[in-house]
C-alpha cells in the first residue's frame, strides 16, 4: 500500500483505521507514517495523525521510539492536529524524562492561550497533571490556569476535564504540603 496516496485520496475514519491496520506491527511501514507526521504538507500532517492515533490506542509501545521527536515537534509544528494526537499520547504513554520539561511548558503555554482548541486545552491538562504526579511541586502552575478556564466556563468539554484534573491536582499539593 502507498501510505502517502491513500491518505492524499481520501480522509476518512475507515481510511485512517485501513492505514493503522496495514502498518499493524511493523516498523517501516510506521516509520513512513510518522515521516508524513513530521513532514510539511499540512493536509498529510492532519489525517498521518488520525493514523498515529489510532496505532496508538492500539499499542503505544509502537510510537515510543518517536516519543521525544514529538515533543520536539511541538516547538515547530503549529498545526492543531499535530498538537492535538501528539498530547492525546502522552496521556497514557510513557513520558520520558528528558523532554517532561518542554512538553509541561507547552502545556501550561496551550491552557494560557486563548487561542488554543478545546481538545488541545483538554489533552494538555491530563498530560500537566502526569507530570505533576513525578513532581508534585509542580501542581500550583497547572492549577491556576485550569481554575480560570473552569470560572470562564470555556467549554463544557474543558470545564469538565479540567474539574477533574483539578481534583487530582490539589490533592498532589496537599500531599506536599
Amino acid at each position: 500500500m502507498d501510505i502517502k496516496a491513500k491518505l492524499t485520496e481520501e480522509n476518512s475514519k475507515e481510511t485512517w483505521q485501513t492505514i493503522a491496520d496495514y502498518v499493524g506491527d511493523n516498523e517501516e511501514r510506521l516509520a513512513e507514517v510518522m515521516e508524513l507526521y513530521f513532514g510539511d504538507d499540512i493536509r498529510l500532517v492532519q489525517r498521518s495523525s488520525q493514523v498515529v492515533s489510532k496505532i496508538c490506542n492500539r499499542k503505544v509501545a509502537m510510537v515510543r521510539p518517536y516519543l521525544i521527536e514529538m515533543v520536539n515537534g511541538l516547538s515547530t509544528n503549529p498545526v492543531d492536529a499535530f498538537k492535538r494526537n501528539t498530547l492525546r499520547t502522552f496521556q497514557t504513554s510513557e513520558i520520558p524524562e528528558e523532554v517532561e520539561g518542554e512538553l509541561f511548558d507547552h502545556c501550561i503555554e496551550y491552557l494560557k492561550s486563548m487561542d488554543e482548541a478545546i481538545a488541545i486545552k483538554a489533552f494538555g491538562m491530563t498530560v500537566a497533571r502526569r507530570i505533576c504526579e513525578r513532581y508534585p511541586e509542580l501542581a500550583d502552575e497547572v492549577i491556576l490556569p485550569v481554575e480560570i478556564l473552569i470560572s470562564e466556563n470555556y467549554s463544557a468539554g474543558v470545564v469538565n476535564r479540567g474539574k477533574k484534573e483539578l481534583k487530582k491536582l490539589l490533592k498532589l499539593r496537599e500531599s506536599i504540603s
